[in-house]
């Protein structure tokens, strides 16, 4: 996929969902969504403190695609799409708050980011901790299979899973 591919894939406008939307990041929400993401798994436990992901939803990098996940016009979680990326975007974060989960939004986060990858990809790729059974689950659920096992990516003493969602150019 060319970086203009992915840009216009991933466009950095408003995205709605039922009960929500996707939306770029507004001024100060990455130090607010930083700060509660490294509160809870698997963040806490891979030791990602609210300065690095505040820092990695703040930098520049053309190819990182950051969204806002809204309800009642309030950001309850983030995504993060690398594009390009090997052989299609690479969904490096999705988080959303523990009280805000089970309403469809990370799944109807998941299922617009695999339209978008669809349009130019075959693949979409994302990893999942092995100590984290509840997204390994959700990944399933939406389709993607394990390709192979990264001992020590994030932290010592952990395992990321890397995951391959297979997509038709149709978008899913």
């Amino acid at each position: 996929m060319s970086a203009l591919a992915a840009r216009e894939a991933f466009s950095l406008v408003a995205h709605p969902l039922a009960g929500g939307a996707l939306r770029p990041l507004a001024e100060g929400e990455a130090e607010r969504l930083g700060a509660l993401c490294a509160a809870f798994d698997p963040y806490r436990r891979l030791g990602q403190s609210a300065g690095a992901l505040t820092g990695y939803l703040r930098r520049p990098d053309a190819a990182l695609f950051r969204f806002a996940i809204e309800m009642d016009s309030a950001a309850i979680g983030v995504v993060a799409v690398r594009s390009p990326w090997l052989r299609g975007p690479f969904l490096e974060m999705l988080a959303i708050l523990p009280e805000m989960r089970g309403l469809g939004l990370g799944r109807q986060t998941v299922e617009w980011v695999i339209l978008q990858a669809g349009l130019t990809a075959a693949n979409l790729w994302t990893t999942v901790s092995d100590f984290n059974e509840s997204a390994q689950a959700f990944y399933r659920r939406l389709g993607f299979a394990e390709v192979s096992e990264l001992p020590g990516l994030v932290a010592e003493g952990t395992t990321e899973i890397l995951l391959r969602r297979r997509l038709s150019r149709s978008g899913g």
